[in-house]
């Protein structure tokens, strides 16, 4: 992973309208299930937020299966293209940027509970948890610069739940999250720049970098500790040449200092994640950057808890979504790959 100048693609319908109320199937958003730190009006969702399993983005390590069960893979015909996090059962979010030039969701898939970006297409349990993408929401404000680069997406069936997939929380405000050194990255994305082909003029991060520095086989999920800059640097930093923006509230910056740990092409639209009191908030989504791992160079990610009344409002306009009827599970070793892509969720 490594961020590099603005990317930004868009699939599916442009829309304006609503999905599931943010709370989980499994228990009601009331204060007392909530940890100390958290009133019931700060979490989107609850439960959330919760991994089963503890414990290449620029300078990554391989993740393990179900350390990160709110990462998703949005992929474009075969191939992932960007990343994701689930809020609840039948919304991910992600970056607005990545649908600028392919806007059409039933192009879309969304791959969960997978800890590689290609798993074996001769293994029919790989497929049962990739859903079709129903609905693309772009922030009406996105004009496809680097402000306001968030989106939602609606998902065409219902997740089931399990130790490798769970929801990350969302909160109110970020502004605790500040300095923190100990917040993490994830994607499938690149794992370093070729500096010979870098642009510095914010052009999509898929025309960016070579195939040579794609993250290889067998594609493993890659996690990278990152800091969060505090605001006046990031604004120092956002206010340089190689920056294009001069607003700054929408955004929020990490990485290191010396540019060893980053995000990259193909990690666009991944959650950045800060651990609080046991439970793991999505503070930002990977955007755009200058190159991918360069010293002084932050990743800039857009800053969630701003859009969270948006964000609130979709989800609590349309009604909980119960998994469909499906065909017994003793029939799926018959069905192709390709049919379970149509199969709905069954729990």
């Amino acid at each position: 992973m490594g961020t590099s100048c603005l990317q930004v693609r868009r699939p599916g319908r442009v829309m304006a309208r609503a999905g599931p109320l943010c709370r989980s199937a499994e228990g009601a958003s009331s204060s007392p299930l909530l940890r100390p730190g958290f009133e019931n009006s700060s979490l989107l969702t609850w439960p959330c937020g919760r991994r089963k399993i503890e414990p290449r983005v620029v300078g990554g390590k391989d993740s393990e299966l179900g350390r990160w069960p709110w990462q998703v893979s949005l992929r474009r015909g075969k191939y992932h293209r960007c990343g994701a996090s689930l809020l609840n059962r039948r919304w991910a979010l992600t970056a607005a940027h990545c649908f600028l030039q392919h806007s059409d969701p039933s192009k879309w898939t969304a791959q969960i509970g997978e800890l590689s970006s290609r798993p074996s297409s001769w293994k029919v349990w790989n497929f049962y948890h990739r859903y079709r993408v129903k609905d693309i929401i772009i922030y009406p404000q996105f004009g496809g610069t680097s402000l306001k680069d968030i989106a939602l997406l609606k998902l065409s069936s219902s997740v089931t739940y399990n130790k490798y997939i769970q929801p990350i929380c969302v909160l109110t405000s970020s502004s605790e999250f500040q300095n923190r050194t100990d917040c993490w990255v994830t994607g499938w994305g690149d794992i370093q720049e070729d500096q010979g082909t870098v642009s510095f003029d914010c052009s999509p991060k898929s025309s960016l970098l070579p195939f040579s520095s794609a993250l290889r086989s067998p594609y493993v999920l890659q996690e990278v500790p990152v800091s969060i800059v505090d605001s006046s640097r990031c604004d120092y930093a956002l206010q340089q040449p190689s920056f294009l923006s001069n607003d700054l509230n929408d955004m929020i910056c990490a990485g290191s200092e010396d540019g060893s740990r980053d995000a990259c092409k193909g990690d666009s639209g991944g959650p950045l994640a800060c651990e609080k009191k046991g439970l793991w908030i999505q503070v930002g989504i990977v955007s755009w950057g200058s190159g991918c791992g360069r010293p002084n160079r932050p990743g800039v990610y857009t800053n969630v808890s701003r859009h969270f009344n948006w964000i609130r409002t979709l989800l609590a306009r349309s009604g909980v979504h119960r998994p469909a009827p499906c065909l017994p599970l003793v029939l799926l070793p018959l069905l192709s790959p390709a049919f379970l892509l149509w199969l709905p969720d069954c729990t």
